[in-house]
């Protein structure tokens, strides 16, 4: 816990709190990341599990490199936010919540992008592999959970 109250007491963390623009502006990136990482990864998600078969799955891989600044973008102003109450959000359920789903999210976005270009030819023609739609309905419930339980941090 020494090292969490230390994060908190960091010029850095001062500078944010003092500031009358500085929190408002992490939470408010902070909320474009993830808008931008749900939005991009929902679309591709719904597309693998058959909605939207007239949008070619090339377009949607090319959107994937804008998910993961998303994700970027939230991973530096989420270690932003953190800081300011470290040793509240260690003991904070909904956001070790959180962080499971946003891992769990990652990791399948890295996977589904290995799919996608292993299997490119195939999800043309609209053949989806049985992975790569369990892995579009794990992507989803992980963004949504992620979004849920990111929400219920400021309230539980």
């Amino acid at each position: 816990m020494a090292f969490l109250s230390w994060l908190e007491s960091t010029g850095y963390v001062r500078w944010m709190l003092g500031s009358l623009v500085a929190y408002p502006f992490m939470l408010t990136v902070h909320a474009i990341g993830l808008a931008v990482t749900v939005g991009v990864l929902l679309a591709l998600d719904l597309r693998l599990l058959g909605v939207y078969r007239t949008i070619p799955l090339t377009s949607l891989d090319r959107l994937l490199g804008i998910a993961w600044v998303g994700i970027g973008l939230n991973a530096f102003t989420g270690v932003s936010i953190f800081m300011t109450e470290a040793t509240r959000y260690v003991t904070n359920v909904p956001f070790i919540l959180k962080m499971v789903f946003v891992v769990l999210g990652a990791v399948s976005l890295a996977d589904m992008q290995r799919v996608l270009r292993r299997n490119a030819s195939s999800l043309e023609a609209g053949e989806v592999p049985p992975r790569g739609r369990s892995l579009a309905l794990g992507s989803a419930l992980f963004w949504v959970m992620a979004v849920v339980t990111g929400r219920l941090i400021a309230y539980l």
